[in-house]
């Protein structure tokens, strides 16, 4: 390796107090003009926790001791949609756990494995010795989420709070050793359509928004059936992307609204002044419905890691009761996130919208429930599934 590769290598991994002033100085700045949820954080003091953050994000002796302060910081905001990245921590600390873990009423379930004898719907009782609630109350720490729920369930996705190699124990006494470096199977790439019960039941899965492809595919599935056949929705596990107005709008015959929302709004003098931002308040509009919409009998399937555009679609069904709801309430964040590219692989994502339900109702941090609660074990056949 050339010596301006190690000394630029050496730089990275250090962070120079000039670029650590330029990165939190561009992190104040953002969210101070777009951080919309100030409502939910009314005994914190924004002042005083950014000083200490910046005191901690200076003495940090590395790059990977200043990401962890960001992220410890960030994550005291308690918004889904406000987070903090790095692609040098990817790089370097992101080598993958080859798990996908969840934490309900009954603990921590194995959802995704990458391992032969890690089976699905295996429960993990503790790491390294330790239980895995005392290992995992310190690791949220550095977890953004509107909710305690919601930094559970994206806790195993942050893979550089894990040691390189550790043991699990599973609920049946059997133990297992953690590599980091082993991918997870690919999950849904594709919106599929198929028949639950020949010309009577059909199940629409749509796994992402992330990309215009997944509506797309959706509506064109969606035109092929019949108005007189059941529709089942499955938005499990959909982390959200774009909102897809367009099928939403396609499953409704009658008219619908999204959500009521509130954003901030910022002026110099009120700055000057020491005053915070007011928030401009818009109220839910009804839309007309579209010719040729699906008329038939519609249910939804959603769970915990139903999330942000996901609950977008999901939300106005919820509100004109036009499809049945079944599953667990949703993750419960929104927002429609400002991002800042602070350089060098650096980013901010800062929630610029509070979402309520139409009639004012609260939703950050509380999900959308379902109208009957269901779970299912892990790949469960809806075939068979009375949903």
């Amino acid at each position: 390796m050339a010596t301006q590769d190690i000394d630029r290598s050496e730089a990275q991994r250090t962070l120079s107090a000039s670029r650590r002033g330029e990165t939190v100085a561009g992190i104040y700045e953002a969210i101070r003009s777009c951080f919309a949820h100030w409502e939910a954080l009314a005994s914190f003091d924004f002042e005083a926790e950014f000083k200490a953050y910046v005191e901690e994000a200076f003495e940090a002796p590395d790059r990977l001791g200043f990401d962890l302060a960001t992220m410890r910081f960030i994550a005291k905001l308690r918004n889904g949609h406000t987070a903090f990245s790095d692609e040098w921590l990817w790089q370097e600390h992101g080598a993958p756990i080859g798990l996908d873990v969840t934490h309900d009423e009954a603990g921590w379930c194995v959802t995704k494995s990458a391992y032969d004898d890690i089976s699905l719907g295996a429960r993990i009782l503790q790491i390294d010795d330790r239980p895995i609630d005392e290992m995992a109350s310190r690791l949220l720490a550095f977890v953004p989420g509107s909710s305690i729920r919601e930094q559970r369930t994206r806790l195993f996705s942050k893979p550089f709070l894990f040691p390189p190699s550790f043991e699990i124990v599973m609920d049946d006494g059997s133990k297992k050793k953690i590599d980091r470096g082993k991918e997870l199977p690919d999950g849904g790439t594709a919106t599929t359509g198929r028949w639950l019960v020949d010309g009577e039941r059909y199940l629409l899965t749509i796994p992402s928004f992330a990309q215009p492809h997944f509506e797309a595919d959706a509506i064109r599935l969606l035109k092929s059936l019949d108005n007189t056949i059941h529709l089942v929705i499955d938005v499990r596990g959909n982390s959200g992307g774009n909102t897809p107005d367009k099928l939403v709008a396609a499953l409704m015959p009658d008219r619908y609204r999204f959500w009521t929302y509130v954003t901030p709004v910022t002026n110099a003098l009120a700055r000057a002044q020491g005053k915070p931002p007011s928030l401009l308040a818009e109220e839910a509009e009804w839309r007309q419905p579209i010719e040729g919409a699906f008329e038939g009998p519609l249910t939804i399937l959603i769970d915990r890691r139903t999330f942000s555009a996901a609950e977008d679609f999901v939300m106005p069904f919820k509100d004109t009761k036009r499809a049945e709801l079944v599953g667990e309430t949703t993750g419960g964040s929104s927002g429609q996130p400002c991002l800042r590219d602070l350089g060098d692989g650096m980013r901010l994502w800062v929630s610029t919208k509070r979402q309520m339900f139409p009639n004012g109702a609260p939703f950050e941090g509380l999900g959308i429930e379902p109208d009957t609660y269901r779970t299912w074990p892990p790949c469960a056949d809806l075939t068979t599934s009375s949903a």
